[in-house]
């Protein structure tokens, strides 16, 4: 009896094709993985959504007087709605949306505190507030930074 050096035939046939079906199979969801990646949106795509919309807050007109917080902190409200509205996809994009939401959220919350505190004429609060915003505004320009930076990458 001799030793063969290469499978029989009929089974060599056949792992030919499975393979083959094997490497076509591979190849094909790997296109489709390609492609259906390539059909999402770039973190650069997602990025400029992001800063778009955070842009408004600069063409927003900041009031002379106390009786503009109101709807100031509403346009926040609505830019803030919007940001929110944007499906981030990257993980550190998506965590600053979330701290930016939270700034708009705070900055909201410190002109509506304002007003209320001058309505009730509580020097106190009227403090509070201001601190509360200008804490809201140190914290967005550190949250815009770090998404400028990410962005740029």
């Amino acid at each position: 009896m001799q030793l063969q050096t290469q499978f029989p035939k009929h089974l060599s046939d056949r792992l030919s094709t499975a393979s083959k079906r094997r490497t076509a199979l591979y190849a094909a969801t790997l296109s489709l993985g390609i492609v259906l990646n390539g059909c999402g949106e770039s973190k650069i795509s997602q990025c400029n959504k992001v800063v778009t919309i955070a842009n408004k807050t600069n063409a927003l007109v900041i009031p002379k007087d106390i009786t503009g917080f109101g709807a100031f902190a509403d346009n926040i409200d609505q830019i803030r709605t919007e940001v929110q509205a944007i499906a981030v996809q990257d993980s550190k994009l998506k965590e600053l949306q979330a701290q930016l939401l939270g700034v708009y959220g705070e900055a909201s919350q410190a002109l509506k505190g304002q007003v209320k505190a001058t309505e009730a004429k509580d020097v106190n609060a009227m403090t509070k507030a201001k601190q509360d915003l200008e804490t809201a505004s140190t914290k967005e320009s550190e949250v815009v930074d770090q998404i400028n930076t990410l962005c740029s990458k």
